[in-house]
């Protein structure tokens, strides 16, 4: 008797478990696990699920894979996949090609390495999330993203590649390249380290097409879509990818903002002349204690710090506060 029916209810009580969950129990399950695995190969993985369901192991060790691979997915979205890979493999003489989109966020105060489908590389900071359709079309490669990720993307002329935020859209030709674009913020911003992309933005009912070359900063205005573009040195923008929190005669606002989403903490400046003071200086796999004791002695300023409160089920109710105050 075939071991089907089990293995179904075995995933329907998992996705009913997970849609019970608020975001916050998730994130915390995914940043849990994130602890373990770095990096996450998306081909990899799916191929090892086939691997497990076609010889037969098909009910206890499909679930561990999936909780295995799910370093930044949120594990919902990961069984859907792979039950639709189950049904292909129970129908292969179907002959219609089954779509999934694919969520992948990374949570507060962590970042992560994604490959993508086609080989491209991706990495995203804290607090973002990319959605790309696996597989990918024939005709365009096209992801979609909330927050910041630094992308490596493999070059194919006859598959363009398509990073989408809000209404501004960026066209790849093989190339390595920095995208901003968290909700709370005025702008979005697009940084070129090598190659070539093609920015489009809404332009009075139309878009305007614009081609950056290396060096190239764009920054566009969500109120009006203006769009200025500054050739200058990138490595403070693009540093984090590479574990670095670069501040570069960085004002107090940016450096809270910056704290906040590198360590997962909230960052409180209560006093408004604080805001005037600039910081320049690196760092590189600091703790977040070590960044305020250099912060406190570089500048007339005191820090207090505020652990996060725990509630039931050792979920936290608030996050870190750090307190800055001037001497």
């Amino acid at each position: 008797m075939t071991q089907r029916p089990n293995l179904e209810q075995r995933i329907i009580a998992q996705l009913n478990a997970r849609e019970a969950e608020g975001k916050d129990e998730q994130i915390i399950e995914a940043g849990r696990i994130l602890s373990e695995i770095e990096t996450v190969d998306i081909n990899s993985a799916f191929t090892k699920v086939q691997s497990q369901i076609s010889e037969g192991k098909k009910n206890i060790q499909l679930i561990t894979i999936l909780t295995r691979v799910a370093a930044v997915l949120f594990i919902p979205l990961l069984i859907a996949s792979s039950w639709l890979l189950y049904n292909k493999e129970q129908n292969q003489n179907h002959s219609t090609t089954t779509f999934v989109t694919q969520e992948i966020t990374c949570p507060p105060g962590m970042r992560s390495h994604v490959i993508l489908p086609d080989g491209s590389k991706v990495w995203l900071n804290s607090e973002s999330t990319i959605k790309f359709r696996i597989p990918f079309s024939e005709n365009i490669r096209k992801v979609d993203l909330v927050g910041e990720a630094f992308f490596d993307v493999t070059k194919n002329p006859k598959q363009p590649f398509i990073v989408k935020s809000a209404n501004v859209g960026v066209k790849v030709y093989g190339t390595r390249f920095n995208y901003k674009a968290y909700q709370e913020d005025k702008n979005i911003e697009v940084i070129l380290e090598e190659g070539s992309v093609g920015l489009t933005v809404p332009d009075e009912g139309m878009y305007s097409k614009t081609r950056l070359i290396p060096g190239d900063h764009a920054v566009i205005a969500k109120e009006n879509n203006a769009v200025a573009i500054k050739n200058e040195k990138i490595d403070k923008y693009i540093a984090w990818h590479t574990g670095k929190l670069v501040f570069e005669n960085t004002p107090m606002s940016e450096v809270a903002k910056m704290l906040e989403r590198w360590y997962g903490v909230e960052v409180i400046v209560q006093d408004p002349e604080i805001m005037d003071y600039s910081f320049t200086t690196t760092f590189e796999n600091e703790s977040l204690f070590e960044v305020i004791d250099l912060l406190k002695i570089s500048s007339p300023i005191r820090i207090k710090y505020i652990p996060a409160t725990i509630g039931k089920e050792n979920n936290p109710q608030t996050k870190t506060k750090i307190l800055i105050t001037k001497k």
